[in-house]
C-alpha cells in the first residue's frame, strides 16, 4: 500500500509497557485465593494494532492482551475493554475515563500524571508512509516533501520526532495531528487527503 518509507529512529526513546496501575504489580504479590477475591473492574483502552487484535469471531489476542491477562491472574482484576482510536483513548486515559493502556511512550511530562511500569514494552522505529499513487514525492529528494500534508496520531511522540527530523533535514511540511483510527487514516492517505502518514513499522506490516 505504500511506495516507500523513510525511517527516523530514536533509539533512546523506549516505549513503556502498560500505563497506569501496572506499576503497582511491584507491590502486589497476592496468593491465588486472594486474587480470586479481588474482583476489581479495570477499564482498558483497546485499539486495533499488532499488540491488540480481534478476529472474525470477536476473540481478542496480541502481545498487550496476553500481558494484561497475566496481570489479571495475579491481581484478580476484571477487564472492561473500551474501544477507540489511539488518540481518543489516550485522551480518555488523561481524563481518567480508562485505567490502563498499552503502547504509550514514556516522557517526563506524561510521568507527572501517569504511572508507568518499570520494565519497557519495547522500542519503536517510526516511518513515513506514502501512497504508491503519489508521484509528487521522491524519497531521494526531500525538497519534494515541502508543502505536503503529513498525518500523525494526535498526542503521540511521533509528532515531536517528526518536527525534529524535518528541521534537521530542511523539510517544511504541514503536520496534521489526527484523531482517526488506523484504517481511516490509511484511507485518507490513499485518497490524497494527506500526502504522508507517520506510524510505526509494525502497524502496517502486521
Amino acid at each position: 500500500m505504500r511506495a516507500f518509507r523513510i525511517a527516523f529512529k530514536f533509539p533512546e526513546q523506549v516505549i513503556v509497557a502498560m500505563l497506569c496501575l501496572v506499576a503497582a504489580m511491584t507491590f502486589l504479590a497476592p496468593s491465588a485465593a486472594h486474587a480470586q477475591e479481588t474482583g476489581k473492574t479495570v477499564r482498558v483502552g483497546w485499539y486495533e494494532s499488532p499488540f491488540n487484535t480481534t478476529d472474525q469471531f470477536g476473540r481478542r489476542s496480541g502481545y498487550a492482551y496476553d500481558y494484561q491477562q497475566k496481570i489479571a491472574a495475579y491481581t484478580g482484576w476484571n477487564y472492561e475493554y473500551v474501544e477507540g482510536s489511539w488518540p481518543e483513548l489516550m485522551q480518555m486515559l488523561v481524563d481518567g475515563k480508562i485505567d490502563l493502556m498499552s503502547d504509550v511512550s514514556y516522557t517526563e511530562e506524561r510521568a507527572k500524571t501517569m504511572l508507568f511500569s518499570s520494565l519497557p514494552m519495547g522500542a519503536e522505529e517510526y516511518y513515513i508512509y506514502i501512497s504508491p499513487n503519489n508521484k509528487e514525492v521522491d524519497k531521494d529528494d526531500l525538497s519534494t516533501f515541502n508543502g505536503k500534508k503529513v498525518g500523525v496520531n494526535k498526542g503521540s511522540v511521533q509528532a515531536g520526532f517528526f518536527r525534529e527530523w524535518a528541521e534537521a533535514n530542511g523539510v517544511r511540511a504541514e503536520l496534521i495531528e489526527m484523531e482517526e483510527g488506523l484504517d481511516e487514516s490509511l484511507g485518507m492517505l490513499n485518497r490524497g487527503d494527506i500526502d504522508m502518514y507517520v506510524v510505526t513499522d509494525g502497524y502496517l506490516d502486521a
